[in-house]
């Protein structure tokens, strides 16, 4: 069944009148509030919030701005309650972020309620047969909302390629699930997520984006740019044409193909509003080369996959801005890939990384993943520095 997603361009993404302009627009393309959401409803929208520093200027999360203008164009459907619910990454505080970028403002400009979805209880639901979480727990709040709107950013991902409507769903899920999602298999279990956990309505804040070493990294992009529609595929898609990105390259997408679920032909989606072609700014992927420019790191790259290099990048360049020195490092073998072996002995300390290593797993600086988050590949070398763990110990994020 073919489907819509709205486009609307304008001229300042941090102007508040602006955006309630901008979002004015979106509603009246895939239509009014009053119609899309039933009176009297629960509504719950999740944004993306990755910091508990003031950081929704660099495009790293759903700014207040935004927010606010969503809010206010929900409340015009008059319903009983706006909830603003998020369940952070893993190591970050929800209500941090909240204070930190804005949303204790929103709340007392519209009097929508700040829910950190962890305070909470989740519940268990199947996900597809044959894949590879077999369930996921998922927050109640979300399950049991009359109608959830995905507010994710736009931004581009290490692991993901783009992290924008699919990816924003995993913040409904507990920490342990976060960890099970990395170990097993970052992308096919946002996947098949996706495949159960379906928002009524997407609404996408590219007013800042973000390029480069997202989602925690990366340069911001003045797009000035919203977006909205009701398949989450569907909005990825034409979110990754818009930045310059193939839809093949977005594993997410790939996999939701495959598994046959959501609209998936580009031809079968309408455009509303500014067309692709208008509104298209290529963005710089999260593809550096990996050098490690170092005499005591040997690095034995056995065919790895790109999320894993990069990983290790922004891993070593997180180390080195915040001044620590690769230079006191011992000496080290690190190894990726499938096709990468570690000798039987050394005098070197050994850092496998990845499944594609777990015959290494025994090893006491094994960071495991599919990809490995870059949080966990700088936590190991934090701890082989001999400076405390950020993240917690290594064994919790082997997730059977």
């Amino acid at each position: 069944m073919p489907t819509s997603v709205a486009i609307v361009k304008g001229k300042n993404g941090r102007d508040l009148s602006e955006v309630r302009r901008m979002m004015g627009e979106l509603f009246s393309l895939i239509g009014p509030a009053s119609k899309l959401i039933p009176q009297n409803s629960r509504v719950l929208i999740k944004p993306n919030l990755t910091a508990e520093e003031n950081l929704w200027e660099k495009g790293m999360l759903t700014g207040p701005v935004f927010m606010q203008a969503l809010v206010e164009e929900v409340q015009k459907a008059d319903p009983s309650e706006v909830i603003i619910g998020e369940a952070t990454a893993i190591g970050l505080n929800t209500k941090k972020a909240f204070a930190a970028n804005g949303y204790e403002e929103v709340a007392r400009a519209t009097g929508a309620r700040l829910l950190d979805l962890y305070d909470g209880e989740f519940e268990e639901i199947k996900t597809p047969e044959g894949g590879l979480l077999k369930s996921v727990h998922v927050s109640k709040q979300v399950l049991r909302a009359d109608f959830f709107i995905n507010a994710p950013v736009l931004k581009t991902h290490f692991c993901s390629t783009i992290t924008v409507a699919m990816k924003n769903l995993k913040g409904t899920t507990t920490y342990d699930e976060k960890k099970r999602f990395h170990y097993l298999g970052l992308n096919q279990a946002v996947a098949e997520l996706n495949a159960v956990l379906k928002p009524q309505l997407i609404v996408v804040d590219g007013l800042i984006a973000l390029e480069g070493d997202g989602p925690i990294a990366g340069t911001p992009v003045g797009l000035n740019l919203l977006m909205g529609g009701t398949d989450a595929v569907a909005v990825d898609m034409v979110a990754s044409r818009i930045m310059g990105i193939d839809p093949a390259d977005v594993p997410p997408l790939f996999i939701a193909r495959k598994m046959g679920y959501g609209i998936g032909e580009e031809g079968e989606i309408k455009i509303l509003g500014r067309s692709i072609e208008e509104v298209r700014r290529p963005f710089i992927p999260a593809c550096a080369p990996l050098k490690i420019d170092n005499e005591k790191i040997r690095l034995r790259d056995g065919k790895a996959c790109n999320p894993c290099r990069d990983g290790l990048r922004i891993a070593l360049n997180r180390l080195k801005e915040s001044g620590t020195s690769l230079d006191q490092l011992p000496a080290m073998e690190i190894s990726l890939g499938s096709q990468a072996s570690l000798p039987a002995s050394s005098n070197s300390v050994l850092l496998p990384i990845g499944n594609c290593q777990n015959q290494y797993r025994h090893l006491p600086n094994y960071v495991p993943g599919c990809p490995p988050p870059a949080f966990l590949m700088a936590d190991q070398l934090r701890e082989i520095f001999g400076i405390p763990r950020k993240f917690g110990p290594r064994k919790d994020f082997f997730m059977e």
